[in-house]
């Protein structure tokens, strides 16, 4: 399985710093880090191999990439690759919950949630805080974490109440530095601390699969996989015009690849398997929830 690690924080406390120094640390592990934007990152030219469109890929086996439309599509598309990555690291963008983002890992089994990262500006927190206007979002971030990075602890007056404060609104452990200056290895393979998932948040998604014992039309299928709401499905389907030949069938997002394959064995059924939005998936009413 695939650790899956999200960093969140709010605007400013230093994500973008930490994601920098992870890029550029020599840890023997490739990592893929998913950004919103490339501009904001300092990628030294000199390791860089390869700069296409939406991705950078460096010297020491690592890969950034911009999130584009779809973080789902995204990380399903990684998960696709060959050469699979060791890691995977989002980064949520500065008014996101990083706990919602991180229980996507319910979306595949190759998928393992290795943790929420809250990166805490240590001079503005508190402040933040008790705005009315952003104030929720910045504590429903700290109660989502597993670990606390508590950044430019120099800008802060008086450490031991913020720590005392940050223990009212996190079971997380605390972790303090200077310009994101941390040991890398601390940030992986953290226990969840944060806040549970929401009791729904897994049945937002479904996986649903259907068997056809006869040739099928093709249009039906394509209808299926052109549904709003689909993420990814795989089959093996026998279709009316081209009966003799197993088509093998495979999308992630948009992305959807048909491929003619070996002779048709008579022994076999044809089956589509489905994962996407439970809403979506639950219109289509001739398929068989898995």
């Amino acid at each position: 399985m695939t650790p899956f690690t999200v960093i969140g924080g709010f605007l400013g406390a230093g994500k973008t710093t930490l994601l920098n120094r992870l890029l550029r640390a020599d840890t023997g592990r490739r990592f893929a880090v998913l950004v919103n934007d490339f501009g904001a990152l300092d990628i030294d030219s000199r390791l860089v191999v390869a700069h296409g469109g939406d991705t950078i890929a460096l010297a020491n086996g690592c890969l950034c990439c911009t999130i584009g439309d779809s973080l789902v599509t995204t990380i399903l598309a990684l998960l696709e690759q060959p050469d699979r990555f060791d890691h995977i690291v989002v980064e949520a963008s500065g008014v996101a919950d990083p706990g919602r983002i991180a229980d996507l890992a319910v979306l595949d089994q190759r998928l393992a949630r290795d943790g929420v990262i809250v990166v805490v500006d240590a001079g503005s927190v508190r402040e933040r805080s008790a705005d009315r206007r952003v104030g929720d979002t910045v504590t429903r971030q700290l109660a989502a974490a597993d670990l606390l990075l508590l950044n430019k602890t120099d800008l802060a007056d008086d450490l031991p109440p913020l720590r005392g404060w940050l223990s009212t609104q996190s079971p997380a452990p605390v972790l303090e530095a200077r310009h994101a200056d941390v040991a890398i290895d601390l940030l992986f393979g953290l226990p969840r601390l944060g806040g549970a998932a929401p009791a729904d948040a897994p049945d937002a998604f479904a996986s649903w699969s259907y068997e056809w014992a006869e040739p099928v039309e093709r249009g039906i299928v394509l209808g299926m996989l052109r549904t709003a709401g689909v993420l990814r499905a795989k089959g093996i389907v026998r279709f009316i015009d081209s009966p003799a030949r197993r088509s093998v069938i495979h999308q992630v997002g948009n992305r959807l690849d048909i491929v003619d394959d070996e002779p048709w064995r008579e022994s076999e059924t044809s089956r589509l398997v489905l994962l996407g939005l439970k809403p979506t998936l639950g219109m289509l009413g001739s398929l068989q929830r898995e």
